[in-house]
Order: structure tokens, then C-alpha cells, then sequence
């Protein structure tokens, strides 16, 4: 067996057991947490703490930079997906007769756009305010929620769910980046 069918398999029996923990009890929560509609409070929040703590020019171009970063993120998200195939849990022979299967989509599996784009929100938020508040670590509650949601669903394995943090994280720190230098060419007060 080579390396990679190692950390395959290893995937898969994750995914499994990460999976049984669900129940009927849980469906309508776990159901209503993968949905990014039903996190509109959180991102309200997020532009709330931007205005606040900026000018509300700045605040509003920063919650504008966020959401540019977030569809560019799905880009990417799309680009390792059809360059991968990796087929969803939901839908792989040996895998799909083992989990709960609450959702399923025909689109590929890895990376987790889920977890790529809210690990991208919320490491952009956390690093923009960390020496402000120290409760903003609370801030990564969202992304593992929302990420585990995949698992819980079926949709996706715990590799695509790592590897999307990953990539959120590269992604939010290049993106602040670019963020500090346009707030500081286009505004007078730097963030």
C-alpha cells in the first residue's frame, strides 16, 4: 500500500467515525448550521466590529474586501475541485453504505469550500482585531461548526476539511496583506 492510499484510508475510517456521531436528534441543527444564510448574524457582527473600530469608509471597505475574498476563494476552491476529482464520501462506492448521507451534491469533494472560505473570513477577522479583544479566538467557532457540518452531512472527508483551513488560512494572511496596503494608499488612517 502506498503512502497515499494510506492517509486515504485513514480518511475514509475518520470520516467514518466522525460521521456515526450524528442521530435524527441532530439533523435539523447540524442541517441549519451548513447553511450560510443562517450565519448572516455572525457576518452583521463582523461588519458591526469593522465600522466600529474604523472609519465607516474603512469598515465598509473592509467588509467589501471580505466578500471579494470569499468569491475568490470559491474560485480556487472550484479550481482544486476539478483538478483533484476527488469523489464526494456521499458518493463513493465503500464509503457511502457506511455513513449517514443527509445531503449530497454531484460536484467534487476536495477541497472543502466550506471550510477553505469560512477559515479565510475568519482568520482575516481574527488577525484584523486580535490585539484589540481577546475573546476573538471565539471567532474559530464558526469555522468548525460549519466545516463539521460537511462531515455530518457525508459531503465531505476530514482531509478536505484540513486541507481547506489550510488553504483559508494562506488565503486570509495574503489577503490582509493586500488589504493593509490599499486601506493605507487609499485612506488617510491605517488599520
Amino acid at each position: 500500500m502506498s503512502f497515499i492510499d494510506a492517509i486515504i484510508q485513514a480518511d475514509e475510517q475518520l470520516l467514518i467515525y466522525l460521521n456515526h456521531f450524528g442521530s435524527e436528534a441532530y439533523d435539523a441543527f447540524w442541517l441549519a448550521i451548513t447553511k450560510p444564510l443562517n450565519w448572516i448574524p455572525l457576518f452583521l457582527f463582523w461588519l458591526f466590529l469593522l465600522i466600529k473600530n474604523f472609519t465607516w469608509k474603512q469598515g465598509l471597505f473592509l467588509f467589501l474586501f471580505i466578500c471579494i475574498m470569499a468569491g475568490l476563494s470559491d474560485v480556487l476552491v472550484n479550481v482544486f475541485k476539478h483538478t483533484f476529482e476527488r469523489p464526494r464520501p456521499c458518493w463513493q462506492v465503500g464509503v457511502m453504505e457506511q455513513i449517514r448521507i443527509l445531503q449530497c451534491s454531484r460536484s467534487f469533494s476536495f477541497v472543502s469550500g466550506h471550510a477553505t472560505t469560512s477559515m479565510a473570513v475568519t482568520t482575516f477577522m481574527y488577525l484584523l482585531f486580535k490585539d484589540k479583544f481577546k475573546w476573538t479566538v471565539l471567532f474559530y467557532i464558526y469555522p468548525l461548526l460549519f466545516a463539521y457540518s460537511r462531515i455530518y452531512m457525508g459531503k465531505h472527508y476530514p482531509v478536505d476539511i484540513i486541507c481547506g483551513y489550510a488553504l483559508g488560512i494562506l488565503e486570509a494572511v495574503l489577503y490582509l496583506k493586500l488589504a493593509k496596503y490599499l486601506v493605507g494608499k487609499w485612506f488617510t488612517k491605517n488599520i
